[in-house]
């Protein structure tokens, strides 16, 4: 039914309770997963003066590689096989959610797992929803896992 899963993780718990799912459900079905990361470079629209944007992308990459290396543990441990994808906007700094749609369609990944916050009001507003985003203009058929924190 679903060969490949993708599922983009941030670190969050939400992405991770993503992450869990999707392991359950590849193991269902004989799947494999695919982690995704998406440097958010939004911090290149602010230039603070205090520190090179250079240094912030690589601390960034960074943390996005460890992000990773730990969703790919989770799945290994698991016996699942799995993949990870690190990807930058390349057209609008900060716009996560067109990265994650960009991935899908390059990727052979037939489903896209991701978390929610579950913001609303105000907060969703102001702070966006990439899940929705994602949900709405995806290709692929997607599963949206609302956190426990929400």
């Amino acid at each position: 039914m679903y060969a490949k899963i993708l599922v983009p993780v941030d670190g969050s718990t939400t992405a991770n309770q993503a992450l869990d799912e999707a392991i359950k459900l590849a193991h269902a079905l004989g799947s494999t997963i695919e982690a995704l990361y998406v440097v958010d470079n939004s911090h290149l629209l602010y230039d603070t003066g205090f520190t090179p944007s250079a240094d912030i992308h690589g601390a960034v990459v960074d943390a996005g590689q460890a992000i990773l290396d730990e969703a790919k543990a989770r799945i290994v441990a698991t016996g699942l096989q799995g993949d990870t994808r690190m990807v930058e906007s390349q057209s609008t700094p900060g716009d996560v959610p067109g990265a994650i749609l960009k991935a899908a369609k390059d990727s052979k990944a037939e489903l896209v797992v991701i978390g929610s916050h579950g913001r609303t009001g105000f907060r969703r507003l102001v702070l966006g929803s990439v899940a929705e985003k994602v949900m709405h203009q995806c290709p692929l058929p997607v599963w949206i896992i609302r956190g426990k924190e929400a």
